[in-house]
């Protein structure tokens, strides 16, 4: 019977390359230079889609060409329109602006198509533990 693990797939370097790289699913994954702020992010992006999935591969639909960060300018372009009272931009806009902003860090590069429930689960997972970091490092007893 095969032992159950808990274990991370592992960051590797690809020797011929010099890319980093991540298997999952029996597929290697690309992940950009290795040792790259860029490749890090992309591999902690893809191994937390494939935890919000059981430990498997999410499944690829059809391809879509407008990239993520594409989608993300027109929605802003879109929010400061619409997120107006009398002349002024309301408070939402704040807290639009914030998840923009990390949705363009983890998936600015990806196509618009490949952002869907599991990535939102993974961003949502995210942000809980880096609010409870944040909360938890300003009630921190002296």
């Amino acid at each position: 019977m095969p032992r159950l693990t808990t274990s991370l797939p592992k960051y590797r370097k690809h020797k011929a390359s010099g890319q980093a790289i991540v298997n999952l699913d029996g597929s290697d994954f690309y992940l950009g230079p290795y040792g790259s702020q860029a490749s890090r992010r992309e591999y902690d992006r893809l191994v937390e889609e494939w935890q919000q999935n059981g430990r498997r591969l999410p499944p690829r639909g059809l391809h879509n060409e407008l990239a993520t960060a594409e989608l993300l300018n027109s929605y802003h372009k879109f929010a400061e329109g619409y997120y107006v009272k009398n002349g002024r931009p309301t408070s939402a806009i704040h807290g639009i602006r914030a998840m923009l902003k990390l949705v363009r860090k983890y998936y600015g590069d990806t196509q618009a198509v490949e952002f869907g429930p599991l990535a939102l689960k993974s961003l949502q997972a995210r942000m809980t533990r880096s609010t409870v970091t944040w909360k938890s490092s300003i009630y921190r007893p002296a």
